[in-house]
């Protein structure tokens, strides 16, 4: 589909369509590019991938520069932007009739090296993960420590420190589970999210950021 911004609204919009007709995947690989994933970002999750995971969708990532990783998506993208966006067009309408002609040939007609010289179409097989029209709550164990991420992205630690996430979680609870000696890992439902000392919290009396390595 055509839109006027590759942004989280509209992506999410585009992806709620397809999942309703076809059915949700266990994965979801992508790029590092905004909305999809976000370098500087805890586990480079962005609000889109915290969405994948309220779905029970793991988000992905090629490692930055190495699109050979995700090789034969990026290949479609080059076909794409080579029929499609090479100029691109004047108006919406026409963008999106162009886009919908190279679909319609690349899913039906064109056959596949890759898949034995078949079409997508005729080898697509739908997903049996039904999409949920409303997300259940998570419900976290016992035993782990829930917090609530505030407006500022930061969950509140032993009510003087705080531990920053990250703004695509605001609004939502994350759990924490003590790993020994001050460490503390953090989840997002059931995804690891990254690691706190406790200790140099205490110590430097000012905000931390997550590792996604054991500190």
């Amino acid at each position: 589909r055509a839109h006027l911004h590759e942004d989280y609204e509209s992506v999410k919009g585009e992806f709620t369509r397809v999942f309703r007709k076809y059915g949700m995947p266990l994965q979801v690989h992508t790029d590092n590019g905004a909305p999809f994933g976000a370098v500087t970002a805890i586990q480079r999750f962005t609000q889109l991938s915290y969405w994948f995971i309220e779905l029970g969708i793991l988000p992905v990532f090629s490692d930055p520069a190495h699109p050979e990783q995700n090789g034969r998506h990026e290949r479609m993208h080059r076909d794409l932007k080579a029929a499609c966006a090479q100029p691109t067009s004047y108006s919406m309408e026409t963008q999106q009739r162009r886009l919908s002609a190279f679909v319609k040939e690349y899913n039906y007609v064109r056959p596949h090296e890759a898949l034995g010289m078949e079409t997508p179409a005729k080898v697509h097989t739908w997903s049996e993960r039904a999409f949920p029209e409303v997300v259940k709550e998570w419900l976290y164990p016992s035993d782990v420590k829930v917090l609530y991420v505030t407006q500022n992205g930061a969950i509140r630690w032993k009510s003087f420190y705080w531990v920053y996430m990250t703004r695509g979680l605001i609004g939502k609870r994350v759990g924490a589970e003590e790993v020994g000696n001050g460490i503390w890992k953090i989840f997002y439902r059931d995804v690891l999210l990254g690691y706190f000392n406790e200790k140099a919290i205490m110590d430097k009396e000012s905000l931390t950021r997550l590792s996604t390595n054991l500190v």
